[in-house]
């Protein structure tokens, strides 16, 4: 029998099609959501604001606004966003070793003269929204996206970053290479892997868990569900299920 975990501490819940109102509604339709995702669209929305509410409902939050640019601007960006108090905060990894370290050492500059605890920092490495044929044929790549995503999580691991965003697909074979306290937080997850939207890379709850995903954001299978909380009770009691 695998262990036993806290199942609402696996659970990211994405808001970003959401506005704050619908969003509140939704948390408090599923009460024992732990984590919130606030991404572009929202955060581009609703700003700071949205942070600042979502605390006040007591909720972690993943800002997933996947910074990529030259590393003074991330390391400035992610000063200022590491203030706001949120827990996590997602980098894009191919910006490079130099950029990764400096957003590092920025994230804690900034909570600490917030006076709040700083942020996990986490690198993308490939998004979910690529096939192997997209990968190769828009991006211009010749290896393969495992390829490609073993050689940004090694970027993210050796800039000091505490884990990396990785499609379900790849979590098996990263967690093979680095323990538990590497954070391996897995989107592209559906309950129902023939409802892709626009991903490509998914798979279930229960498989990423069992493959070893620290955490699993997950949107529109519970959002877009007739009834929220059962579909939330659902997946709990599928990844921790033997």
């Amino acid at each position: 029998m695998k262990n036993r975990f806290n199942s609402e501490d696996k659970i990211i819940l994405a808001i970003d099609g959401l506005d704050l109102n619908q969003a509140k509604l939704l948390l408090e339709r599923c009460p024992s959501i732990k984590w919130v995702k606030v991404g572009l669209e929202l955060f581009v929305r609703e700003g700071p604001t949205a942070i600042e509410i979502l605390k006040g409902l007591n909720k972690k939050i993943f800002l997933d606004l996947k910074f990529h640019d030259i590393p003074n601007t991330m390391s400035a960006a992610c000063y200022q966003v590491s203030r706001l108090g949120v827990d996590i905060i997602s980098v894009h990894s191919s910006a490079g070793l130099k950029a990764l370290k400096d957003t590092k050492k920025a994230s804690l500059e900034g909570a600490n003269v917030a006076n709040v605890n700083p942020p996990l920092v986490v690198g993308i490495t490939v998004l979910t929204s690529f096939s192997l044929k997209d990968f190769q044929t828009d991006l211009d790549r010749k290896n393969s996206i495992e390829d490609n995503v073993l050689r940004l999580a090694k970027l993210s691991f050796d800039a000091e970053l505490d884990g990396c965003v990785c499609s379900p697909w790849e979590v098996k074979m990263l967690r093979s290479i680095y323990k538990n306290n590497f954070e391996l937080i897995t989107p592209g997850i559906r309950l129902n892997i023939d409802k892709k939207d626009d991903q490509n890379r998914i798979m279930t709850p229960h498989e990423a868990i069992d493959n070893g995903a620290s955490k699993l954001v997950i949107g529109r299978s519970i959002s877009k569900a007739l009834d929220p909380n059962k579909a939330l009770i659902e997946i709990f009691k599928s990844i921790n299920s033997d």
